[in-house]
């Protein structure tokens, strides 16, 4: 039997223009008590100043831990959407499993090591934490994700748990995204991944949900329910991405009724959800 921590995991960060954040994140992972195999920071052509945040971030890391690998792909031309840099990320990693830990975020010292159990179950695809949400100032607003995810208060993420991926998507993925944001997540790097990745390129919004969906129905998933990812909200106007936002979840909601069996309480909430984010945009 394989010990979790002999596991290799690649951290990719992806940076766009978080000069303000980059040099912490990179810190908060470099410091996990889990060892990480490499750190692969990518940079889609910032305008302010990421590179040499960057550059002499990665200086300091290699003078306090210089076995650990790191390095800095740039890319000269912005590639235009976030999952296109996540499938470039995919594309270099040479671990087993992939953490996505976005440039503004950041984590407990404790994230990779909890998150890693959930591969214990060689059928896990996906594992994840609970995310607290701070504010762009680093302030904490909230101790959970849970109020979001789980609006009906079904209580399914009560407990920590490791479960089949249909099942988790007919009992509450269906209605909504319910990672919280890709940071919180770690992923087995399966031969399908890149395909998946490239088919969630044509989604502007709920391309994570795509690809997690693709992930799960093919795998199990697995929840830990401790906040040790920190999820930073910005500020910013939103309603300009409404009808496309909309039309995403019209989407989504239709693929999960024709391909699963869904319970009538779990397409009601789906009708509610949808209803909800047409009033969020005044649609």
């Amino acid at each position: 039997m394989i010990v979790f921590r002999d596991k290799k995991v690649s951290v990719v960060i992806p940076n766009y223009n978080y000069a303000k954040y980059i040099k912490r994140r990179i810190l908060s992972v470099s410091r996990q008590t889990y060892p990480i195999y490499e750190i692969i920071v990518l940079d889609d052509a910032s305008t302010d100043d990421s590179k040499r945040i960057i550059e002499n971030a990665i200086l300091d890391i290699k003078i306090m831990n210089p076995e650990l690998k790191i390095k800095f792909v740039e890319n000269k031309k912005n590639s235009g959407g976030a999952i296109k840099q996540w499938k470039k990320g995919f594309e270099l990693a040479k671990g087993d499993f992939v953490w996505i830990a976005e440039a503004d975020d950041l984590c407990s010292r404790n994230f990779l090591t909890e998150v890693m159990k959930g591969f214990d179950d060689p059928d896990v695809v996906l594992s994840y934490a609970e995310s607290a949400i701070m504010n762009s100032a680093g302030i904490v607003i909230a101790p959970n994700f849970r109020w979001s995810r789980d609006r009906e208060k079904t209580g399914h993420f009560k407990n920590s748990y490791v479960k089949d991926g249909r099942r988790e998507i007919a009992e509450i993925m269906a209605v909504r995204c319910t990672v919280p944001n890709v940071s919180a997540a770690v992923f087995r790097k399966t031969p399908e991944l890149l395909e998946y990745l490239k088919l969630a390129e044509k989604f502007k919004q709920v391309g994570d949900w795509f690809l997690y969906t693709k992930l799960l129905e093919n795998g199990k998933i697995s929840y830990n329910r401790k906040s040790l990812n920190l999820f930073r909200i910005h500020r910013n106007s939103a309603t300009k991405r409404g009808n496309e936002h909309v039309r995403e979840l019209e989407e989504m909601h239709k693929y999960f009724n024709d391909n699963y069996n869904l319970e009538e309480d779990v397409k009601e909430r789906m009708r509610i959800e949808l209803e909800r984010v047409r009033h969020k945009y005044n649609i």
